[in-house]
């Protein structure tokens, strides 16, 4: 079972105490994601949370969260964090009632009224990946432990839910290029191994199974931990997009 960094835990403990503040009455809180790993990056990696409470949040209240969070975001690191109600956890398509990330951090911080993650609970198909990890790995802030609060995610849930959209991958989105190359030898891992490793984990274990892509993804590597643009061209970009995606839509080994 790993543990918080130091560097972590005053941030958790911050993040934990601004949820029992908005979010009502808690029934579990879990760190999950990279941190939970073995493979916390300091600089790159997330701090990811999920939290669940009895009821759905209300407008105001999300408000009021995402101004919290805002201002413990980045210190030291960025904030992914999902809020399910206990009732939404058994939807197939686990419901939030909130979520905060990099990406949807300058909305909160303008205070965009049209922000649509403001009016109303919403299914979220990348949750059931989290519950595993959470589950299996989790660090628990408060409450009842993970394997007791979140459902039990199978091999395939989870595959589906990590290759959810696979088809049409695109190496652009978010904003996270070199992160997401990175992304498909770490989906590819789990169809062979059924284990679920971290970025870094997925393209070394790559590295070693296609030495044909080692070196650009040696590169994407670099790229992602220093944040110094590398260089690749469109042509070995689909070459490794269309091999890693032939063999993930194969499916579970």
């Amino acid at each position: 079972m790993h543990t918080l960094p130091e560097t972590l835990q005053m941030q958790a403990q911050n993040v934990l105490s601004a949820a029992q503040q908005h979010c009502g009455a808690l029934s579990g809180v879990y760190v999950h994601g990279s941190v939970c790993l073995g493979g916390y990056t300091p600089g790159r990696s997330d701090l990811d949370i999920l939290i669940v409470c009895k009821q759905s949040m209300s407008r105001q209240a999300r408000i009021d969260f995402a101004d919290a969070l805002l201002g413990l975001h980045n210190a030291p690191c960025p904030i992914e964090l999902s809020v399910l109600t206990e009732e939404g956890l058994a939807h197939a398509s686990p419901i939030c009632t909130f979520h905060f990330s990099s990406m949807w951090a300058p909305r909160y911080a303008a205070h965009d009224e049209t922000n649509p993650l403001l009016d109303a609970d919403f299914p979220d198909d990348d949750i059931p990946a989290y519950f595993r990890v959470a589950r299996e790995n989790g660090i628990r802030l408060y409450g009842e432990k993970a394997a007791a609060l979140l459902p039990d995610v199978s091999d395939e849930t989870f595959y589906a839910s990590i290759t959810d959209g696979i088809a049409d991958y695109s190496f652009d989105a978010y904003d996270s290029f070199a992160s997401n190359i990175l992304t498909l030898p770490r989906i590819l891992s789990f169809a062979c191994t059924r284990k679920v490793l971290t970025k870094l984990q997925g393209a070394h274990w790559a590295a070693d199974l296609y030495p044909q892509y080692a070196d650009l993804l040696a590169r994407a590597e670099k790229e992602y931990l220093t944040g110094e643009e590398q260089s690749f061209s469109f042509a070995e970009l689909e070459t490794y997009r269309n091999f890693m995606i032939a063999l993930i839509l194969k499916g579970l080994r």
